[in-house]
């Protein structure tokens, strides 16, 4: 059996999405499959998204014959814990770093690249197995909503035309409403004030691998970040501090087409000075543009090689 799943702090709509399509994919070819996951959601799976009927995740049962296939991961300390790596049969993710191990270890089944959601990835799959018309319109939703969420609506600079011509598609197969955007933010901006301190624990990294950015990196993504960077920057600092010292929210503000970063550490806010040109005062500093955290993350590494 193959098993379908991701990575371990969190399941994010991008993953979600991108794990329950491909299973699916998978199963109309004739090669059983199911979409398995033990991390928590975030909020950018809301509610509506959560219940769509007959779309859904399996219980993982462990067998010796399970074979896994990874979507929107690649690097093995993130894996989530069903995973057996010698098992790895097949990696689909959009965060470069992990090819050459990959193509070493497994061969030609890797599709590692940088674009802007995995969920372009699985659609482009869909298409080129000639079952994109037997495809669930509620698939076709999550899919949608996956690279919605994941280029910041078209606006983050990881976005491709391959991105647009995959959402375009999928809006037609959902049967998807003009505004459906601002209906899919809206509602993952409610489900972050709905718990806004799980919110963020669900949507944190601690990462060691780009010493230019803050240790543990969080995230959010809403509509309107004026508010939150203002009255909950309290509640933002002693949750991440939970993390490690050196830490940063990245609020990602749709609406303005900016990132709010809140870090109260002088050494974390020197970081992203250096790093994005901005400037902090009393814990806030506003970028020029929309930033996701993997932009940063690839900005960093990147700088740490200038």
């Amino acid at each position: 059996m193959k098993i379908v799943t991701s990575g371990s702090a969190y399941l994010d709509i991008d993953a979600y999405a991108g794990i329950i399509a491909q299973a699916a994919l998978l199963n109309l070819l004739g090669d059983p499959a199911y979409a398995a996951s033990s991390a928590p959601m975030n909020a950018s799976i809301p509610t509506s998204l959560r219940s769509l009927e007959g779309i859904g995740l399996v219980k993982y049962a462990p067998s010796t014959n399970d074979e896994f296939i990874l979507i929107d991961i690649s690097k093995e300390d993130y894996f989530d814990p069903i995973v057996s790596n010698g098992r790895v049969v097949e990696v689909i993710d959009h965060h470069p770093g992990q090819e050459a191990y990959w193509a070493e270890k497994i061969g030609v089944k890797v599709d590692i690249e940088f674009i802007g959601a995995s969920c372009t990835q699985v659609f482009e799959r869909w298409l080129a197995s000639g079952k994109l018309n037997e495809m669930n319109p509620n698939i076709a939703k999550l899919l949608a909503a996956g690279i919605l969420d994941n280029t910041l609506n078209f606006n983050a600079d990881v976005t491709t035309d391959r991105d647009k011509q995959a959402y375009a598609k999928l809006v037609q197969l959902g049967s998807l409403p003009e505004d459906f955007p601002g209906l899919y933010f809206s509602e993952c901006q409610e489900s972050i004030d709905g718990n806004f301190e799980q919110a963020i624990r669900s949507d944190t990294k601690t990462m060691d691998e780009a010493p230019m950015l803050p240790r543990a990196l969080g995230q959010l993504t809403v509509w309107n970040a004026k508010s939150y960077a203002s009255d909950k920057k309290g509640v933002i600092e002693a949750i991440l501090n939970e993390f490690d010292e050196d830490y940063a929210l990245n609020l990602i503000c749709i609406g303005e087409g900016k990132s709010y970063l809140i870090a109260s550490n002088p050494v974390s806010q020197r970081k992203l000075e250096q790093l994005l040109d901005v400037t902090f005062t009393d814990g806030v500093a506003v970028a020029s543009r929309l930033w996701l955290r993997k932009e940063l993350l690839k900005q960093a590494l990147e700088h740490g090689k200038s």
